[in-house]
């Protein structure tokens, strides 16, 4: 079984972009990458890439949403030694902003979200966010799959789950009520896959301030096994909490790169060294500001 061992504290990269604020103005952050490591792993699998709520747009000119950038920064990364080349990416929704980042909430098409990563990794598996719509889902590259209440196949060996939204109004956007949310959910836990893929997560049954849904948190702590990745809400360290048998890992607003870990040692050696102030080797149309 897929189990997360550790995750480095400090990110070895950061990224700038442009956000929607909270008065109506863009803000300027930097998205940070971090590297955590596994054991369970497919063997030949060298590294997986793990992220959602990628809500912004790049720091240049071409104004294109954030994920883009963040496919070109790993493959750039992959190149200078840093990383692995990534055998996969999980993409756990809300991956849209305003072209003008004036306002928070926004929906809106992220096709060429999934198209970027699809050029820069054998796989791509995601789920959609509540601020997420697709124009054209058949058109998804063949190594590309959008789960909602299925399972997938990838790598040869590694089964993924995932549903997408979240619980409310099911006339709005990527929404369901709590009962269809569950039930998606647990058909898709049934067929225990080593990794379900959510947008909507749980909460910590340890920490009352972190929000989830209460109604996911039993129904993983209850009967799933495996490693859940989330969104939607962002947490504070620890990311990483053990429910039931299982895992969960919230990835709100950051990029976790797993690599395989043996006898408590990583099989990646790195060519740079790491520093989370470092600046990127040149990545193409992207400026850092």
């Amino acid at each position: 079984m897929l189990r997360i061992t550790r995750i480095d504290l400090n990110p070895f990269f950061t990224l700038p972009h442009r956000t929607s604020g909270s008065a109506g103005v863009p803000l300027h952050n930097r998205l940070p990458f971090y590297r955590a490591y596994a054991t369970g792993l497919p063997s030949h699998v060298k590294s997986l890439v793990l992220t959602s709520d990628l809500q912004g747009r790049e720091a240049g000119s071409q104004n294109r949403l954030l994920g883009v950038p963040v496919a070109e920064a790993l493959s750039a990364l992959s190149r200078e030694g840093v990383i692995p080349a990534p055998d996969a990416v999980f993409l756990c929704g809300d991956l849209y902003d305003y072209p003008d980042c004036h306002k928070r909430g926004g929906t809106g098409t992220v096709d060429e979200v999934f198209q970027a990563f699809s050029e820069v990794t054998p796989e791509v598996v995601g789920v959609l966010g509540n601020h997420d719509q697709m124009d054209h889902p058949e058109a998804l590259p063949d190594n590309t799959t959008l789960l909602d209440g299925g399972v997938v196949r990838v790598l040869g060996n590694l089964n993924v789950g995932g549903v997408s939204g979240i619980v409310g109004n099911p006339n709005r956007n990527q929404r369901r009520t709590e009962d269809d949310f569950l039930a998606a959910l647990e058909s898709v836990t049934d067929q225990a896959p080593e990794i379900l893929l959510l947008h909507q997560g749980p909460t910590d049954p340890e920490r009352a301030n972190r929000r989830g849904d209460p109604g996911v948190a039993l129904s993983l702590e209850t009967g799933f096994q495996g490693l859940t990745v989330f969104g939607h809400t962002r947490w504070g360290w620890p990311w990483l909490i053990s429910l039931g048998e299982g895992q969960a890992l919230n990835v709100d607003g950051r990029v976790v790169v797993v690599l395989p870990e043996v006898d408590g040692v990583c099989v990646f050696q790195t060519k740079v060294a790491t520093d989370s102030r470092r600046s990127l080797p040149p990545i193409p149309r992207e400026s850092c500001h």
